[in-house]
This record gives structure tokens, C-alpha cells and sequence, in this order.
């Protein structure tokens, strides 16, 4: 492995984990301070285990909750009811279906499990006063634990709103002609701070969370990546990773690192380029390289030419 890719991999990692700026990362780190002040104040669930194992029983719960509540956020964000409602609203929603599917887990799986290892052999049936019990005791608080979660990220996209300017509805350039797919693009673009405006680079998936980049900046918004991807059919681009969405009139070039590519972007930006994407990517870069040289072709000839006794 050279040593620019042994520097990318860890830059990428570094980016991944990072809470300041990675959603997984500020996931984990969260998750794992909640897990360790559980363990320490041992609340009377975890009573008579001793430290590790209350680290241990708090991290399942923690972890569990998480994963349950990404995976409701990550689907009713693509319901159309959902995904029309204010950012708060929505949390505050996936809240209450993730508080509700953290119970059902919890009294069918953990509980029984703790109940396993403790030796209690005769567990009592499950049952729907057993279900509204357990949403009585965790249904509050882990509502809001996912508000609270979502806080930072919350009045991060509120900031980034311009308060005395209406939402940009400007069309990008690469948006010639009205289409079917304009208004899931506006729609999109309407979640946008005016100071970055609206020539589209390229987008980048953090669970629920979308980055998106411009020519001029970049912002967070509350969007899917699927979603994204469907509203930008109208631009000319691909995604090249899972996660990822490139224009491909901003792609300036790709760059081999052994067995890694990465994408170039004329902003300076840079992606990596997965497996599966390559082949798609270096075709469409192909046929964009050939129409422009078509382009500028056509565009010469059409210059007229002076007659050669005015040359002189």
C-alpha cells in the first residue's frame, strides 16, 4: 500500500468516526457517555451487577435503541406524509414509532435475555399490559433521548436558513427544461441556504442526514440519500458509491491509488469511488468528454472566416 493511500485510509476513517462532523461518529460517542453514566449511577434496572456488566447490560440497551430509531428515521423520511413536515416534526415523530419498536425489542429480546442469564427460568408471557408497562417506563425518555440526540444537528440546519430571506427556489443551470422530477429538485433546493446557492456538486449520505455541496459551500439538510438521488435524475450525474452523488460536469478527473479510485471535483472536493460505480463512471465521463469535444467543434465552425485578401 503506498503511502497516499495509506494516509486516505486513515483520513477516511478519521472522517467517519469524528463526532464533530460524522453522524455515525457522534452515534457512537454518544451512545457509549450514555452507556458509561448509566453504568456508573447503576439505575435500578442494572441494580446487582457489578460495573462491567452494567456497562455491558446499559451499551445493549443504548445500542439497541439507536439502531431502532436510525431505522425508522431512515424509513418515514421517504414516506411523502413524513417527509413533508418541519425537521423537528419529524424527529419528534420517529421518536414515538422508535420509542414504540424499542419497547417491543426490549420485552420480546433483552429482557428475556437478562432474565436468562439472572436464572429465571418461569418468565411471565408476553403480553399487550406487559407492552404498555414497558412503553410506560422507557416510551418517554427515549422520545426524548432521540430529540435531545438530534438537538446539535437540528439547530445546525435551523442556523444555516437565512432568517430575512425566502427559501431559494432558483434553478441550477444544469435545469433547462421543466420535468416531472422539477419539484422533488426544488424541493431539495428549497432546503438550501441561499449562500451556497444552487449549482449542485455532489452529495453525501450520514444515515438521515444528507450533505450536500455547491460551488460555493456546503450545508446538512434532513433528507434520504435515496431521495436525493431521485430528485437530481433531471441533472446530468451518478452516484459512485453508496453513499455518494457526483455531477459529472464538476468531475475534473479520477485518480488511481492502487486498488482505489477517487473522484476529483473542480471544487477541490473528493470522493472515493466504490467497485461497482467505476466501470458507469469512467463511460458517462467518456461520452461527457466526447460531446464537449463536439461541442467546441461545432462552435468553430460556425465562426466565419475572413476572406484571405483582408488577412493582410
Amino acid at each position: 500500500m503506498s503511502s497516499r493511500s495509506h494516509f486516505h485510509t486513515l483520513d477516511g476513517l478519521v472522517a467517519r468516526i469524528d463526532p464533530r462532523n460524522s453522524w455515525i461518529g457522534y452515534l457512537i460517542a454518544a451512545g457509549t457517555l450514555l452507556a458509561i453514566g448509566l453504568a456508573v449511577s447503576e439505575p435500578s434496572a442494572s441494580q446487582g451487577l457489578d460495573l462491567p456488566a452494567r456497562f455491558v447490560f446499559w451499551l445493549a440497551h443504548v445500542a439497541s435503541a439507536l439502531f431502532l430509531f436510525e431505522l425508522a428515521q431512515i424509513h418515514l423520511g421517504r414516506i411523502a406524509l413524513f417527509e413533508r413536515l418541519p425537521p423537528l416534526l419529524l424527529v419528534l415523530a420517529v421518536g414515538v414509532v422508535g420509542a414504540f419498536f424499542f419497547a417491543v425489542f426490549n420485552l420480546v429480546l433483552l429482557d428475556r435475555i437478562v432474565e436468562l442469564l439472572d436464572g429465571q427460568m418461569d418468565q411471565e408471557p408476553i403480553s399487550v399490559s406487559s407492552l404498555l408497562d414497558e412503553l410506560r417506563d422507557s416510551g418517554v425518555t427515549s422520545v426524548l433521548f432521540w430529540v435531545l440526540l438530534n438537538g446539535p444537528r437540528l439547530i445546525m440546519i435551523a442556523q444555516q436558513k437565512d432568517a430575512d430571506e425566502p427559501p431559494s427556489a432558483e434553478r441550477p443551470d444544469s435545469l433547462d427544461e421543466p420535468s416531472a422530477f422539477g419539484g422533488a429538485l426544488l424541493d431539495l433546493l428549497s432546503r438550501l441556504p441561499r449562500r451556497i446557492g444552487t449549482d449542485i456538486v455532489a452529495i453525501s449520505a450520514e444515515l438521515h442526514y444528507l450533505r450536500v455541496y455547491t460551488r460555493n459551500g456546503e450545508a446538512l439538510i434532513l433528507m434520504s440519500f435515496g431521495r436525493a438521488v431521485e430528485a437530481l435524475d433531471v441533472i446530468p450525474g451518478q452516484p459512485i458509491h453508496r453513499s455518494h452523488w457526483v455531477a459529472l460536469a464538476h468531475i475534473a478527473r479520477l485518480e488511481n491509488d492502487g486498488n482505489r479510485v477517487f473522484c476529483q471535483l473542480d471544487t477541490g472536493l473528493e470522493l472515493p469511488v466504490s467497485r461497482s460505480h467505476r466501470a458507469r463512471l469512467r463511460a458517462a465521463l467518456a461520452v461527457r468528454d466526447e460531446q464537449q469535444v463536439l461541442q467546441t467543434a461545432h462552435k468553430m465552425s460556425a465562426v466565419p472566416r475572413q476572406p484571405p485578401g483582408l488577412l493582410s
